[in-house]
């Protein structure tokens, strides 16, 4: 018979099974929460290494990152940087001890002591969820920035499931790199906005510093900003004083761990952020339209390949460089300070001078042609204004060619329709909308009043006016062009293509062609000379016709000072610029010659075959001008002229050097003869008929208070260039180690002076050559000769004596009638 149960019994020992059993649960669930975190971090680890995403060993090796180009001045001085980011690297080695204890003492105090994961950090983050601070270790920071895209924009659920990633590569990170390193890694990636990528960027747009030169609160700003750069952006006004906080709050993390002294911590709490700030905007800079144009010649060079389709120069692998993003390093010829007096001198003259004097000329227009000269017809002033509008971005937006967003090309760019109505859409980019305009509607919309940044001289200026007005405006502005050369190696020193390259980008030095007036005379003279004319022989100053081809008018060109029947020299006759002597030389010894001299002294533009070339009507660009006056300087040998040295990659292997291009162009005898002709347009040459010395470049001799470029006793030579209705102004400069040329004019030949007195060469572009030399010559540290130009050896002692000697024995020093190609010859030998 079977047992039965003590219901007393029963009921206690289910009472203590259902304890047991309750407390278990309990148990159970008690590590399930304490385990939780560690289990899902785990899991998370897990995901993450076989999820397949993560850098391989060669990309950890050698992570990919966009290094900035970075130009060279011959001082070695950075003037720009070509880049997609603005970075450069600095070695540890050149950061300094207290950035590197400001770094680790704020954002991972125990770098030293971990193998990339803070376990107490992590913990701590994990407990106080994150409050006092994160548990990211300064070798994650750095797997995230080199590896994890978009880390700055993602979710707080996306940021969770990225962490797992950034352990696993922060743990291969210090396995393949020391700690040392990897600070260097972190510091050179970090953006620190404003075009700062990289501490070294940062050290030099913020304080206008090297890194190795921070002090101690420099860099406790600097490392800051790593938490947000952002917030703690220190160019914007309304987070200036949260950045000086966040700086005496990483100072006071120095302090809390021993690496300064409290002392010093109250100290350096107490000084002020004393920014010196450098804008890197490819707009600015010195030497702005230098950069662009050698970014070209880079760029080219870079594209360029052999017969079997290689690069010519090209990475190990194969490929091509890349000017934005593998670090070459570009070093030119130009000179750091005599750039800087270059601008200065263009800036000094245009702004303060000759611009006021434009605009006073200016208003005498009437109001419909403002601001072409009142000799213009109606049509020419329509086309050239339909050429602005078609060539301004407002129109390229209207017309679907360029997005107003990002600034994409019309490749980006398609046309849509939503609900009926057709739109333009930044569709292979931004993806921003814009409405499509008809060309009426574009016409009234340039007629209509829109906010606008007007440039003068005086910084950007808001105001309400119509583009079309805009237009005018811009166009109502002269230009003014430099180039300076060393005629012996054929370096080029200084370059100075306009006035302002953010709103006037055209290089009027490489790429303009204009008439260049006398200044092309020189060439005239030099032939005459070659073929045995004497510097002091005279000529009568009556107009000189000589026959054109059948149905067109002989050509009888006179002098801008309507001076006639006088005997003039042909020293007096350059260094006035008598345009009745400069025909006669062309007609005896025949515009073929003077052209072929032009050729041979590095011209290489198209000159047309008619004799007006003596008086400049060739379109030439004042970089060959400047290059062929300076094969006169230097003994007739043609130099073409040297901007870009040498490129090397980030390693220091060089991969590109100029090749020297040199020929002799005119012999020695007959350049020095042309400089001495030249030199009378600086000192002045003597006239014995009207008993008068002068020379279109006296003003540079002369000490006026007024003026401040003058006063240049030095030896020198030069010529004066005036072009037709005062279009263009032109000055070229020449002493025996530098030769210069200016150019001045409007964007279009149509904007100009009325008058000659305002409008001719002497006044628009010598005054910029006179600022810029005085500058030079009080710049002891650039050595340049202050003597005469050298005497070349066998020189014909006859052609040196001055004017009054040959006079007096100029039957027996008759060499004008010589014309003939054995004479050419014998010259040359």
């Amino acid at each position: 018979m079977a047992k039965k149960n003590n219901p007393k019994t029963s009921s206690k020992t289910k009472g203590k099974k259902k304890s047991s059993t309750g407390f278990r649960k309990y148990i159970f669930f008690f590590w399930l929460m304490v385990l939780a975190p560690f289990l899902g971090i785990a899991g998370m680890v897990l995901l993450a290494r076989f999820s397949g995403n993560l850098p391989k060993t060669e990309e950890l090796t050698n992570p990919k990152t966009n290094l900035a180009t970075e130009v060279f001045t011959s001082d070695k001085k950075v003037i720009g940087r070509y880049y997609r980011e603005n970075r450069s690297d600095v070695n540890y080695k050149n950061i300094p001890k207290h950035l590197v204890e400001a770094l680790e003492s704020t954002e991972d105090v125990r770098y030293r002591m971990h193998s990339g994961i803070d376990f107490y950090g992590l913990g701590r983050a994990v407990a106080k969820l994150g409050k006092n601070g994160g548990g990211s270790t300064i070798s994650q920071q750095l797997a995230k920035l080199l590896f994890t895209k978009g880390y700055d924009r993602v979710s707080f659920i996306g940021r969770v499931l990225q962490k797992p990633k950034e352990w696993i590569i922060a743990t291969r990170l210090e396995k393949e790199y020391t700690k040392d390193e990897i600070i260097a890694l972190y510091l050179n990636r970090y953006d620190f906005l404003n075009q700062a990528v990289g501490i070294k960027s940062a050290a030099h747009i913020y304080f206008n510093k090297t890194v190795d030169s921070l002090n101690i609160q420099e860099s406790a700003m600097l490392v800051g900003m790593l938490k947000n750069s952002s917030f703690y952006n220190p160019m914007r006004d309304s987070r200036k004083d949260t950045v000086f906080f966040r700086r005496n709050t990483v100072i006071n993390q120095m302090a809390k761990y021993g690496f300064i002294t409290e002392s010093a911590r109250d100290s350096l709490k107490k000084l002020p952020i004393e920014l010196n700030y450098q804008s890197v905007s490819h707009d600015e800079g010195l030497a702005p339209y230098f950069r662009e144009v050698l970014r070209k010649k880079v760029k080219d060079l870079l594209n360029e390949k052999d017969d079997n389709g290689n690069f010519v120069r090209a990475k190990s692998d194969g490929t091509k460089y890349d000017i934005y993003t593998d670090g070459l390093k570009i070093f030119t010829t130009i000179n750091s300070s005599m750039q800087g007096y270059a601008e200065y001198a263009v800036n000094e003259h245009m702004s303060k001078h000759l611009q006021k004097d434009f605009f006073k000329d200016l208003k005498k227009r009437k109001k419909e042609n403002y601001p072409f000269f009142n000799g213009i017809e109606e049509k020419n002033i329509k086309a050239i204004l339909n050429k602005a509008i078609h060539n301004s971005d407002r129109y390229k937006i209207y017309t679907g060619n360029l997005c107003p967003e990002c600034k994409r090309p019309k490749y980006y760019i398609k046309e849509i329709k939503v609900e009926g109505k057709p739109l333009f859409k930044c569709k292979d980019g931004c993806g921003h909308e814009w409405s499509k305009m008809s060309e009426k509607q574009i016409e009234e919309n340039f007629n209509i009043p829109v906010k606008t940044k007007l440039f003068t001289y005086n910084g950007d200026v808001d105001t309400l006016i119509s583009p079309m007005d805009s237009i005018k405006h811009m166009k109502s502005y002269l230009q003014a062009s430099m180039m300076s050369l060393d005629p012996h190696t054929g370096h080029v020193k200084a370059w100075v293509g306009g006035t302002d390259f953010k709103h006037f980008q055209f290089d009027n030095v490489y790429q303009m062609r204009r008439q260049v007036g006398s200044t092309f005379k020189p060439f005239v003279y030099a032939t005459a000379l070659r073929f045995g004319e004497h510097p002091c022989a005279e000529y009568p100053n009556t107009v000189v016709c000589i026959d054109m081809p059948e149905g067109q008018d002989p050509w009888c060109p006179e002098n801008s000072d309507f001076k006639y029947g006088d005997m003039r020299s042909i020293k007096y006759a350059l260094a006035n610029s008598t345009n009745t002597i400069t025909a006669t030389m062309i007609k005896k010894y025949g515009y073929e010659r003077v052209i072929k001299l032009a050729k041979d002294l590095g011209i290489k533009s198209e000159i047309p075959e008619v004799p007006s070339i003596a008086l400049g009507v060739a379109e030439l660009s004042l970089f060959e001008m400047v290059a062929a006056n300076a094969a006169l300087v230097n003994n007739g040998i043609y130099i073409e002229p040297i901007f870009l040295s040498r490129i090397e990659d980030k390693n220091g292997n060089v991969i590109f050097e100029s090749p020297l291009n040199i020929h002799q162009g005119l012999d020695p005898q007959t350049s020095y003869l042309t400089l001495k002709l030249m030199k009378g347009v600086m000192d002045g040459a003597y006239n014995r008929s009207t008993d008068k010395t002068s020379g279109t470049g006296l003003r540079l001799r002369y000490d006026s208070p007024k003026r401040g470029y003058d006063n240049i006793k030095y030896p020198m030579a030069g010529k004066t260039g005036t072009t037709q209705n005062q279009t263009d102004g032109w000055f070229m400069g020449l002493t025996p180690d530098l030769v210069t040329g200016v150019w001045v004019g409007g964007l279009d030949a149509a904007v100009r002076f009325s008058n000659i007195r305002d409008g001719q060469g002497a006044n628009m572009a010598l005054p910029i050559y006179g600022y810029y030399m005085n500058k030079v010559y009080k710049d002891k540290s650039i050595k340049i000769s202050t003597k005469d130009f050298p005497r070349p050896r066998g020189l014909n002692l006859e052609l040196e004596f001055d004017c009054e000697e040959y006079y007096k024995n100029s039957d027996a020093f008759n060499l004008g009638d010589e014309d003939d190609e054995d004479n050419e010859e014998n010259l040359f030998n």
